[in-house]
């Protein structure tokens, strides 16, 4: 297959690679790549795990869809804890693909599931090649750059080998947050850019009318989140100043006897709805969005959709999100108990400006044509600059 079609006499067009975990689930990556592919002047190609899609047979890398994008069955000898995949033969069709490719540019946007490996990958056989990587909130979590809640801190087995791969990377920042955990974590301050992903391809909905009622869109992901709910119901249901608030689980219940029955309960303030409606229509008929993981984990991207929405946030107040969600402008921080969730509602409840007041101060996010073109300038500062964006050695 030739992946680089003659120039015809005209400059060579950057050569991009995008690469994320999975096609389905990694919009920002989806959105830089078809922004790229709409610009003649780079090629651009797009490179997911299969998750679970099967290959044909004798085949690891495959193009079920448009001719850029390639799928890999990558599941076989991945360490999630590590990001190492000791997959040798698939590590083989990678650099196969790569050398066909030779990316000026590659932009990862996870390690999963290709592993560290893929950097070497990389770094051996193609050293000029910049390679950036999206440093989102859940994957700083996943690294131990924020270090999750009771996580074991100096895990110098795991983390050295991570330091030494990041350190072959330009890694980019949603935001200024990060900064202070990503120093700590001992990531050179030269190689950390602050750069917001593309925004979701949403357009703000007007809030609902705010007074009588107060619409809480939640989305629990395990059993941790039930009890909080339970307690949060059981202490509502007795306040009659509660009964104008609705707190909508949307999935994650299912087979949680006991939060099913507190939902069921005269007064509950609990709606349990399924989890398969599209999460933009969600939030719209909303005018706050919970995300109750206690240790601030958001592997779906919810708070930014919620905030490209202007609907505020409430979160945990550590971890990847109380980094990502600034409290008292995004939104607000709480310990993910019972009681703190119940107190926080009904003084919200009490006092709809605050809410219509954070609602309307939130940050309009960029266009997508001026996220796409500050992305595509980024690209090019990567490829044009060496002395900034070059990686310290080979390996």
């Amino acid at each position: 297959m030739d992946l680089a079609p003659p120039s015809f006499g005209h400059p060579a067009p950057l050569r991009l690679l995008v690469v994320a975990a999975r096609r389905d689930t990694d919009g920002a990556a989806w959105r830089g790549f078809a922004a790229c592919v709409a610009d003649p002047s780079i090629t651009a190609h797009l490179l997911c795990g299969a998750a679970g899609m099967p290959p044909p047979p004798g085949i690891r890398i495959f193009q079920p869809f448009p001719e850029a994008c390639f799928l890999a069955e990558a599941e076989p000898g991945f360490n999630a804890g590590d990001f190492t995949q000791r997959d040798a033969d698939l590590l083989r069709r990678l650099a196969s693909l790569l050398e066909e490719m030779a990316p000026d540019i590659v932009h990862l946007h996870d390690l999963a599931p290709f592993g560290m490996e893929l950097i070497a990958l990389l770094r051996r056989e193609h050293p000029r090649t910049r390679i950036l990587l999206s440093l989102t909130p859940d994957l700083a979590r996943r690294l131990g750059i924020l270090e999750p809640l009771g996580a074991p801190s100096g895990d110098f087995l795991r983390m050295a080998p991570l330091r030494r791969f990041l350190a072959e990377t330009t890694l980019l920042l949603p935001c200024e947050s990060l900064l202070p955990a990503c120093l700590a974590f001992g990531l050179d301050p030269a190689r950390l850019l602050v750069h917001a992903p593309l925004p979701p391809a949403v357009t703000p909905v007007a809030m609902p009318p705010l007074g009588r009622f107060l619409v809480v869109a939640a989305f629990p992901e395990d059993e941790a989140d039930a009890a909080m709910f339970v307690t949060a119901s059981d202490l509502m249901a007795k306040i009659p100043a509660a009964r104008g608030i609705r707190l909508e689980l949307h999935g994650g219940w299912e087979g949680q006897e006991a939060l099913m029955a507190a939902a069921s309960h005269p007064g509950s303030p609990i709606a349990l709805l399924p989890g398969d409606a599209p999460r933009p229509d969600i939030l719209a008929a909303a005018h706050l969005a919970l995300l109750p993981h206690p240790e601030g984990a958001d592997p779906e991207g919810l708070a930014q959709l919620a905030l490209a929405q202007r609907r505020p946030v409430i979160c945990a107040g550590q971890g990847p999100l109380a980094a990502q969600v600034q409290a008292g402008r995004d939104g607000w921080h709480i310990a993910m108990n019972g009681a703190s969730l119940a107190d926080l509602l009904l003084s919200l409840h009490e006092a709809p400006g605050a809410v219509a007041a954070m609602a309307e101060a939130l940050l309009e996010p960029p266009s997508p044509e001026e996220a796409a073109a500050a992305l595509v300038a980024l690209y090019r500062e990567a490829a044009a600059d060496p002395a900034r964006i070059a990686p310290p050695e080979r390996l």
